[in-house]
């Protein structure tokens, strides 16, 4: 029902806006008008027009791509990303996915900034550097599977058949059978709520290590950072029970 909300909006500020663009008495834009500038900007006013009406009408009305998605269409975080934005209108994965989404964007930041640090405290390819940063490397990777498995799980959800289950007493199908499937629903969606938790632990990992390796001299506190890199391998592994 929003997206249909959001669709009726988006004509009517587009039939709005060509009122106001070529009313009499309002901006009054022609093609015929004396003016080469006025009717130039008329064209291109109608093709802008135009354009977002199909735009608009074809991505809101577009149904969600159902195929799976695999890492190999997951190169980089921005397309993880992309894949999550196509679920931002979700009735119950929308708030989800953006969160994710801002996740991803925190990731990348630390990971530029961890990059960084390591360029400024180690030659780059001594052990020392190769050691933190293929950790470094590790957790973006882990962060682009939880994405790929979240995906797979919104695009499983059927939010139609979900919404029916809400009022499973009201009809004639056995309430167990309709118990269970709710029951799988809501493990889906716990599901995803615990694979942003562990993208959240990570980046507070992530977050940690950079700290210490910028505190420190020359960043060997060696107890500490093992400590840190083994925590984070720890929370890298974890994402094997979400895929």
């Amino acid at each position: 029902m929003n997206k249909y909300i959001k669709l009726i909006a988006a004509n009517l500020c587009i039939a709005v806006l060509a009122v106001v663009l070529y009313s009499p008495g309002l901006i009054c834009l022609r093609i015929s008008d004396y003016s080469i500038f006025r009717a130039g900007m008329s064209i291109i006013a109608a093709l802008a027009l135009i354009a977002a009406f199909f735009f608009i009408n074809l991505r809101l009305l577009k149904e969600p791509d159902q195929k799976p998605v695999t890492l190999k269409d997951v190169p980089d975080l921005d397309r993880a990303k992309d894949i999550l934005k196509s679920h931002w209108d979700s009735k119950y994965f929308g708030s989800m996915a953006r969160t994710a989404s801002e996740q991803l964007d925190r990731i990348f930041k630390c990971r530029r900034r961890l990059s960084d640090l390591l360029d400024q405290k180690f030659t780059k390819g001594t052990m020392s550097w190769d050691k933190f940063n293929s950790v470094a490397e590790a957790a973006e990777t882990a962060a682009i599977k939880n994405v790929v498995a979240m995906a797979n799980r919104m695009r499983l959800f059927d939010e139609k058949e979900y919404a029916r289950l809400q009022h499973y007493r009201e009809d004639d199908i056995p309430d167990d059978i309709q118990e269970e499937q709710l029951k799988l629903y809501q493990k889906n969606s716990d599901n995803v709520r615990s694979t942003i938790s562990l993208n959240e632990k990570i980046l507070l990992k992530l977050d940690a290590l950079a700290m210490e390796v910028s505190s420190s001299a020359s960043g060997e506190d060696a107890d500490l950072n093992n400590d840190l890199l083994n925590e984070i391998g720890k929370l890298i592994d974890e994402t094997k029970y979400y895929q």
